[in-house]
């Protein structure tokens, strides 16, 4: 009877770490028992000696001697305690589902679960001739929790780019090349006022470590609006920007330099750089500034095929410039010849943010060049990049 419960009881173990940080990476990494109580009466630690269960998002397999376990869970972070739901995938139980019944305590995690067929259990108790198993676990000696992964939300949609092919090509290369996980919010409109679902709701980006902006919306300009949009990098959240993010949340004239502190100057303000516009379509020679720092540290000189250049028609004073772009003659400075990729800090908190005007053609997007530097931006966002321009430990690709 113990070893039926086995896969059913561990399972329930699973997500008790997400409860914490209500995230199920936060739970990866390789555990074992170190108390149990099944039917009111211990489980002497001898009979857990053998079980180890290793966790990889939302994933898990049970090893106990010869037995061979995996299955799949998720977790209902919204009631408390947590209940997750649990399926065995393979297993003496495949194709069973319970819920279980979790709670985060001062050395570990503790789970309850119902004699098989039962319904959640409503107390961390396992009383004589309940069926319930109560369990409570630590990471295996000599292993740690694995890094989470960073989690990015990429917003895309509005007018004049293949926002349908790049949001593919740019969630592909950023996580092939760092530990992260990009969310998608797409809206096919092509408009200059697409209808992202993040309008109106200043707390989209909560459980999110950075935004990634690559909308192209100039026409939404009402400035309740545009203070939601802004108001998570307000508060401290890293973010990186991407081309026509420059040209979005306009609020009167681009052409004439704003002001800090006004409407005009609310998302110019973020940036720490303002553009209004962009002319013909040519190579772009991109050349990074000496000494600039980690994001470019490395990096060689390129020139893009046919692409946009921004103009610049203001740069904040405390934004630092990483590469300037030129086209054709480059005699005219923040015309044919303008930053093109910058870092800044924004608001109270001092956001970092992350700039390029580049990347306005899908195969430019795809450039290793391209996707190399956001990646580093990106990751220089959230504090995880090295002085030589490396991923710190943990952050590079699988998790290196």
């Amino acid at each position: 009877m113990i070893r039926q419960f086995w896969s059913l009881w561990l399972t329930a173990l699973l997500t008790l770490g997400s409860v914490a940080a209500a995230d199920l990476r936060s739970f990866d990494g390789t555990w074992v028992i170190a108390e149990a109580v099944m039917d009111g009466n211990d489980i002497s630690p001898d009979n857990l000696s053998t079980l180890v269960l290793t966790v990889n998002n939302g994933k898990y397999n049970l090893e106990m001697g010869d037995t061979r376990i995996n299955g799949n869970f998720t977790v209902d972070f919204s009631r408390t305690p947590a209940v997750m739901a649990i399926t065995e995938v393979e297993g003496p139980n495949a194709g069973r589902s319970f819920n279980a019944l979790t709670e985060l305590t001062p050395t570990g995690w503790r789970a309850v679960y119902p004699t098989p067929g039962g319904s959640t259990p409503t107390a961390f108790e396992s009383n004589p001739g309940s069926g319930a198993f109560l369990a409570r676990y630590e990471r295996k000696p000599g292993t740690k929790a694995p890094i989470r992964p960073l989690r990015a939300l990429l917003i895309l949609g509005g007018c004049c780019h293949d926002y349908a092919a790049q949001k593919d090509i740019l969630k592909k290369g950023l996580e092939a090349r760092a530990n992260l996980t990009v969310d998608i919010i797409y809206s096919p409109d092509g408009s200059t006022h697409p209808p992202l679902p993040i309008f109106g709701k200043p707390d989209y980006a909560q459980g999110y470590d950075v935004v990634i902006h690559d909308e192209c919306a100039a026409d939404i300009n009402d400035q309740k609006v545009v203070e939601g949009v802004l108001k998570p990098h307000r508060d401290g959240l890293p973010a990186v920007n991407l081309h026509c993010a420059m040209h979005s949340y306009r609020i009167g004239n681009p052409n004439e330099p704003a002001t800090p502190g006004t409407p005009h100057g609310l998302w110019f303000e973020y940036l720490g750089l303002q553009s209004s516009g962009h002319g013909p379509q040519k190579p772009i020679a991109i050349t990074y500034v000496p000494n600039s720092g980690p994001v470019t540290a490395g990096l060689t000189n390129w020139t893009t095929i046919n692409e946009e250049l921004y103009n610049n028609i203001k740069v904040w004073d405390d934004a630092k410039p990483l590469a300037r772009g030129r086209q054709g003659a480059g005699d005219k400075p923040g015309q044919n010849d303008s930053v093109v990729v910058w870092t800044h800090e924004y608001g109270p908190k001092k956001a970092r943010v992350f700039a390029t005007t580049i990347g306005h053609n899908n195969e430019t997007v795809a450039d290793p060049r391209y996707l190399d530097l956001v990646t580093r931006g990106l990751l220089w966002s959230c504090g995880k990049l090295t002085d030589d321009g490396q991923p710190m430990a943990g952050y590079g690709p699988s998790g290196q």
